[in-house]
């Protein structure tokens, strides 16, 4: 296996990030301070592609200067408007994504965290970036947050939260049903008809964002139906901005 100690990381190895006591990188087993080490974040996290300011679709190299959408966002509607991601979803980054999501290594969603602030600082660099009033979570289902025993996006929320000064809240949107995963294979009529009537405002909660900047943040954007069918439920109770805050992009 190429990176072993994602696919089980022993309570020792928690408690000893969680004191701040020496630990292995997450990617490459090097023994330091963080979870990732200098090198692999240098090597894994520091391109910066031009992006889609819609979707966060990295943009053509060739011809792309200048260019503020992608193809796609310029031929369809989205009822968010701007993304910010910190990588694409690719190895050995999905790998660490995986052991949030599905090996419930919570330890690794304070570091996405932070590179996330990181990302929104640098966007912000050097022009006025507005910020979101408020920062929500794409809710799970109760079902899939029984199976799970977490939400993931909510466990990035709670630190970026922090981080960037922005109130978090729970309680504006619901998932209505499970859904099939949004990456099994599904074309783009079938991913829009599995999230139909997925989100619901909860009870009171059009008052709270009526009028507001949300920011809504998730693990992972792989074509952005899931993010446009929350965004288009909070755009009918008069949301006046949303932007997305993602962790990796599927290019």
């Amino acid at each position: 296996m190429l990176f072993p100690r994602l696919r089980l990381w022993p309570r020792q190895q928690l408690a000893r990030i969680l004191r701040g006591m020496p630990s292995c990188c997450a990617l490459c087993g090097q023994e330091g301070q963080h979870v990732i080490c200098g090198g692999c974040s240098k090597h894994y996290f520091a391109s910066r592609p031009q992006r889609c300011v819609q979707c966060a679709n990295p943009l053509p190299r060739s011809g792309g200067v200048g260019l503020l959408q992608c193809g796609n966002c310029l031929k369809q509607s989205r009822a968010f408007d701007a993304t910010i991601v910190v990588c694409d979803y690719a190895a050995p980054v999905d790998q660490l994504i995986q052991a949030l999501k599905f090996r419930s290594q919570l330890a690794l969603a304070p570091v996405f965290a932070k590179m996330l602030r990181d990302a929104v600082l640098l966007q912000a660099a050097g022009k006025k970036a507005e910020l979101p009033d408020i920062l929500m979570a794409v809710p799970l289902s109760a079902q899939r947050l029984q199976q799970r025993g977490f939400n993931q996006a909510h466990e990035i929320a709670k630190p970026l939260a922090r981080l960037i000064g922005i109130p978090l809240r729970r309680d504006l949107l619901l998932r209505q049903r499970d859904t099939l995963p949004q990456s099994m294979g599904l074309d783009l009529e079938q991913r829009r008809r599995n999230l139909r009537q997925a989100f619901a405002m909860a009870p009171a909660a059009s008052a709270k964002i009526d009028g507001r900047h949300i920011g809504v943040v998730d693990d992972v954007m792989t074509t952005g139906e899931t993010l446009h069918a929350l965004a288009k439920t909070l755009r009918r109770h008069g949301a006046r901005r949303i932007t997305n805050f993602v962790f990796a992009r599927t290019p």
